[in-house]
């Protein structure tokens, strides 16, 4: 098959499927009028969704945006603030990098939003990714971008399936290059055929459809369409990689990484904003918690936390940063 073919063909079978499956989601709302503040909630959405489930984010992004419904109330947030706020997401520097940007955007840009590329870029803690999806969903603005579902359709239907490893073939420069031509090819002109939608399908086929593991082949119709090279005869059987390995210790038996330590001890000291001991830190993250055996170990991840400014000590107790 041609790749012009491969590319008309995969194109009108995306939007045929959204066209019967659009998901409602409440960081896709563009009723709002206001550039800069539907470029906050779209950005608020996309750091969110780093690492965290749709269904998770759904709840939290409510909450959120109930507590900081502004660019300019979450530039204005301590970091204890923000961290209680993200309350049940996990990998907590994430909302500190948000209300750094948000900051940088009110103190250095006047409080607007920028649309273009190397501005968007420009600001710390916002990606390739991060950029071309505000651009794509809060301005309406055509920008080719790579994301985990967006990699996966791509490569699947243009080069083949992953390798059993869950490794690929190409990169993202090589896949971004075939992102700009179906992108160009899909911005046909028609009703709803625009950026937003068309990210919007991408993602949402990908992960109901062309998923990590177990595609539904029997639902996809570029499968039935013969289009996509990878196919339910070629996709490798195991997909389990190696993990790197990663800081840890076991834990009542259990080998436990350091990052979700980090996790409960910012869990735990939301709970306590007089703050704690390191002995009652330590006893209220791990059962098996013994000072003598356990007290480096602790501190090492503690000093790491405050590095990142999310946790500090005073008077000889942990406290979240303020």
């Amino acid at each position: 098959m041609r790749r012009k073919e491969r590319i008309t063909g995969f194109v009108e079978g995306i939007w045929q499927w959204y066209s019967l499956h659009k998901r409602p989601l409440p960081w896709r709302d563009n009723e709002i009028d206001n550039d800069t503040e539907r470029a906050y909630r779209i950005l608020v959405s996309e750091i969110m969704l780093q690492q965290t489930q749709v269904e998770r984010v759904k709840v939290i992004y409510g909450r959120f945006l109930e507590k900081f419904p502004t660019l300019g109330h979450l530039a204005g947030a301590s970091n204890r603030d923000v961290i209680l706020a993200w309350r049940g997401m996990g990998y907590n520097s994430r909302v500190l990098r948000l209300r750094d940007a948000a900051r940088r955007i009110m103190e250095e840009l006047n409080g607007v939003f920028p649309k273009e590329m190397t501005a968007l870029e420009s600001i710390k803690g916002l990606g390739h990714y991060t950029a071309a999806a505000v651009r794509n969903f809060a301005f309406n603005m055509s920008t080719p971008c790579i994301d985990t579902n967006i990699r996966r359709i791509l490569h699947r239907t243009f080069v083949g399936p992953e390798r059993a490893d869950g490794t690929w073939e190409k990169d993202d420069r090589f896949l971004l290059h075939i992102a700009e031509e179906v992108l160009k090819m899909a911005m046909d002109g028609q009703r709803n055929h625009d950026a937003r939608n068309w990210h919007a399908a991408l993602m949402d086929f990908g992960s109901l459809v062309q998923t990590k593991k177990n595609p539904r082949w029997d639902l996809c119709p570029l499968t039935a369409k013969k289009l996509m090279k990878a196919t339910i005869k070629n996709f490798p059987r195991s997909q389990v990689r190696t993990p790197n390995p990663e800081p840890g210790r076991k834990i009542c038996g259990r080998f436990v990484p350091n990052r979700i330590v980090r996790g409960r001890i910012v869990e735990a000291l939301r709970d306590a904003p007089a703050g704690l001991s390191l002995d009652a830190l330590g006893r209220r993250i791990a059962a098996d918690w013994s000072k003598a055996l356990h007290r480096r170990w602790l501190q090492e991840i503690l000093t790491r936390l405050r590095r990142d400014a999310l946790v500090t000590e005073r008077a000889r107790k942990y406290v979240l940063v303020d």
